[in-house]
């Protein structure tokens, strides 16, 4: 019998159910090829000498109980880093797991490359050489490195299929780490924002979309993953309907990031498990058709590049739409490269990867362009555009240097900076019918403003200049006037204040904007 299903899988590339029950008896084998998967509708049995063999991108899905062992073989493509999480429970690791597998071996401090994140300390876990005892655990996302130079191979994990869909439908529940003290005020560093390492704990597909919804009590509407070829972090949103985001196939030994908005835990329900059975994108972790959208990439010259996605859809707003918008992968500190958005309306100097707006009114919406980036670098910034209206052209206006640079397949934009630069005020995305020029577009930047902390208020949008700003309390008592000279992003010194809302003037030569802030 297990003869005839292996050819039948590498024949047909086609999916095998059994109606009621399967099991895979003493000294006999079943290899399951990737891009096919098994459904169970009762029992799964595999006796103690049995050898069931899942290929990386295979799913089994087992309605009844489980019982006995499989093993899952996780293909990971290079010998970049990896995020991965064990799609059975019972696999331990150690020195002779390291070796056989290929993992790189004596990395600095005569560690193994494998191990867990520690939230809480912003550290890997990567274990001592000669440590013991360790076992893989459900739910839980691991760092993994195969040795340099040995390119792809597969990464083992055997065990029994976790839980029981006709016993234990809670699933599986990770822990989160949460510290309601440590949400990023704008001075904060990457330490204690939340990020907590989960995974995929079957050996089937679940997807991006429908964990973000179980557990949106909890956690923010994003998941991240490591892209190993473009060496960064990428988010996948839970409401964007394309399969980067929404559709998005966390597959079996996928780790990837979720971070904590409370304290509690995250569910991986049975019920989720799906099998990707689409021929030729099977056991991918990339994204596969795009929206409307402007793809936005940074490069310094160096090995990778950084992007940011705007989409333009229906039914989204200027502001933060829940499961809509995704923050880059430790917003807050500054990096040596990235590139981000901000929000049109309700700003709060929050720094997004993905940021949704209107399909609407292109010509009315500039949006707000964050760059990290350290000084005496080149950076170049280009633009793929995602079936975008042929009538609209897209620009890049640098405040600093006070031109507009349009970007499209042929064009880019590119600058040496004389100093370090981490931060929204200087760079801005114009999308418009028109062709923009030096003093064609008259002050409709949007200006930010928000509070970092109580005592200090940050405007951006003002590139130079001498500014006013006064800040008035609920009863038109005016607490704070002062000026400053325009530098993209100003913080202003305030002074002990109530708790409350305050009316913020900022009046310069082009104008003036009102805007309510809260002291808390």
């Amino acid at each position: 019998m297990n003869k005839i299903l292996v050819i039948f899988l590498i024949a047909f590339y086609s999916s095998i159910a059994a109606q009621t029950n399967l099991k895979v008896k003493n000294n006999t084998s079943l290899t399951v090829l990737e891009g096919s998967n098994i459904d169970v509708s009762g029992d799964f049995e595999s006796e103690a000498t049995a050898d069931v063999v899942l290929k990386s991108g295979a799913s089994i899905i087992v309605n009844g109980s489980k019982t006995g062992n499989i093993s899952y073989r996780r293909n990971l493509l290079t010998d970049s880093y990896f995020l991965v999480s064990p799609p059975v429970s019972g696999q331990d690791y150690d020195d002779t797991y390291v070796s056989t597998n290929g993992i790189a071996q004596s990395i600095p401090n005569n560690l193994n490359a494998i191990g867990p994140y520690t939230t809480s300390t912003n550290t890997w876990d990567y274990m001592t050489i000669g440590e013991s005892n360790l076992s893989f655990s459900s739910g839980v996302g691991y760092s993994v490195k195969r040795t340099t130079g040995t390119g792809a191979g597969e990464i083992p994990f055997t065990g029994e299929i976790a839980g029981d869909l006709e016993t234990q439908n809670g699933g599986v529940n990770f822990t989160l780490v949460y510290d309601p003290n440590s949400e990023p005020d704008g001075t904060d560093q990457y330490l204690g924002y939340n990020w907590n390492l989960v995974g995929n704990p079957y050996p089937a597909y679940i997807k991006n979309s429908e964990f973000l919804t179980t557990n949106s009590s909890n956690i923010l509407a994003t998941i991240w993953t490591w892209n190993s070829a473009s060496g960064a972090y990428e988010d996948r949103v839970s409401n964007i309907s394309d399969s980067g985001n929404a559709n998005f196939p966390i597959a079996p030994g996928q780790g990837f990031f979720v971070r904590s908005s409370a304290s509690g835990n995250i569910n991986f329900p049975e019920a989720d498990q799906y099998h990707q059975i689409e021929i030729g994108n099977v056991d991918t972790f990339e994204r596969i058709t795009p929206l409307t959208s402007i793809k936005l990439i940074i490069n310094n010259g160096s090995l990778y590049n950084r992007h940011c996605d705007v989409y333009y859809l229906d039914n989204v707003t200027l502001g933060f739409d829940y499961g809509y918008e995704g923050q880059i992968f430790g917003s807050g500190n500054p990096n040596s490269l990235a590139i981000y958005t901000q929000l049109l309306e309700n700003n709060e100097g929050v720094n997004y990867q993905t940021q949704s707006l209107p399909n609407t009114n292109y010509e009315g919406m500039v949006v707000p362009i964050g760059v990290d980036a350290l000084a005496n670098a080149e950076i170049t910034i280009s633009a793929e555009l995602n079936n975008f209206p042929a009538n609209i052209n897209v620009f890049i206006e640098d405040k600093l240097e006070n031109t507009f640079t349009r970007l499209d397949a042929t064009s880019n934009f590119s600058t040496t900076l004389s100093t370090n630069i981490n931060s929204t005020g200087r760079f801005y995305l114009h999308t418009t019918s028109a062709s923009l020029s030096t003093g064609s577009v008259l002050n409709n930047n949007p200006i930010s403003i928000y509070t970092t902390t109580r005592d200090n208020l940050r405007i951006v949008g003002i590139q130079n200049g001498t500014a006013n700003v006064k800040i008035f309390n609920i009863l038109g008592k005016q607490v704070v006037n002062v000026s400053f000279e325009g530098s993209g992003s100003n913080d202003i010194h305030l002074p002990t204040l109530s708790n409350g809302v305050y009316i913020v003037q900022v009046k310069n030569e082009t104008g003036t904007i009102n805007k309510k802030v809260v002291i808390e």
